[in-house]
């Protein structure tokens, strides 16, 4: 199998290039007066990340027969920063270590500078954002309050193992899911396609946003730090139930049921627990599990795409299905 581990090597050069104009408009926007709130603005910025949304933004777009990239580059970049916002926010409510293979804001900086930084990401994304029409800024809007609904989804689940793969779905089709649909949604309606069109890239984009947060969870099982940036076990250790552990609780024999139960809702886990609790996972079909329904995923997002012409830009979009099929980042 072809193992890829770069955003790049899946989008084609004309996308490449629009995201470098992406990426300068994004530190533009975090100039502040106060140098400690731009270098936290950046911090997580500067360490890369995939910049899986703001590609989508442009490729959904040229996709959907849009011609002057220009109107997109903005509103991509606004999407970012409010990506970037989401996990500053996020890491603070989990109090997680790592966050793209450095110590996350608020390790580096403290809590209190981490969530005026988060804030402060919000607003320049608005500020972008708020250039646009009001269809265009209502889509974000709305994404951004399913994020904010899917943190508390999240936070009322925490350490349940009774939590249902219905209540994981709805939680990660508003916290992974909402923005990935928003961009397609953005790009197609800046574009001027047509409304069967724009509904295609939506449902495309609801689809893969599935995938990809199933793949996240399935990395956290069995990923490679030094390729994720992220500790392994780390949702076991967070107390947070993903479609893993749920189906792992259901296949698991009755002892070792009791035992990850115990380890899921205990606050404090040491090393040894951790990895006892990933090999009652792999010992179960929950692996199989969450690869199927990722799979099932994609393959939806596949049917959207083809009610789309054919273009160089609708094969990239089936590229990105294939890079999440295959992900390992």
């Amino acid at each position: 199998m072809r193992i890829i581990h770069k955003m790049e090597d899946y989008l084609i050069e004309e996308i490449i290039k629009d995201l470098e104009i992406v990426e300068e408009e994004i530190i533009d926007s975090l100039h502040s007066d106060q140098d400690l709130l731009s270098k936290i603005a950046s911090y997580l910025i500067k360490a890369g990340g995939k910049r899986v949304r703001p590609a989508l933004v442009l490729l959904s777009f040229r996709a959907a027969g849009g011609d002057d990239i220009k109107k997109g580059i903005p509103i991509a970049a606004a999407i970012e920063l409010i990506h970037t916002a989401s996990l500053i926010h996020d890491d603070i409510n989990d109090d997680s270590m790592f966050r793209r293979g450095i110590l996350t804001a608020n390790r580096e900086f403290g809590n209190p500078n981490a969530l005026i930084a988060g804030d402060f990401l919000f607003v320049k994304a608005f500020r972008i954002g708020g250039k646009y029409d009001w269809d265009i800024v209502k889509i974000l809007a709305d994404a951004c309050a399913k994020l904010a609904e899917g943190e508390i989804l999240q936070a009322q689940n925490r350490y349940n193992t009774e939590m249902t793969i219905d209540e994981y779905l709805r939680t990660i089709n508003k916290k992974t899911a909402s923005l990935i649909t928003a961009c397609a949604r953005v790009g197609a309606i800046l574009s001027g396609a047509p409304q069967e069109e724009i509904e295609a890239l939506t449902n495309y984009a609801i689809n893969i946003g599935m995938a990809f947060q199933i793949r996240d969870d399935i990395l956290d099982i069995t990923g490679d730090k030094e390729i994720t940036g992220k500790s392994i076990g780390t949702d076991i250790r967070e107390g947070q139930l993903s479609i893993l552990t749920i189906q792992a609780l259901k296949d698991a024999s009755e002892e070792e049921r009791r035992e990850l139960k115990r380890i899921i809702k205990k606050k404090e886990n040491t090393e040894e627990e951790i990895e006892r609790a990933i090999s009652i996972v792999k010992n179960t079909d929950a692996l199989d599990t969450a690869h199927s329904l990722a799979r099932d995923y994609a393959r939806r997002a596949m049917y959207e795409l083809n009610r789309l012409k054919e273009s160089d830009y609708r094969d990239n979009l089936e590229l990105i299905i294939e890079m999440i099929c295959e992900r390992y980042y």
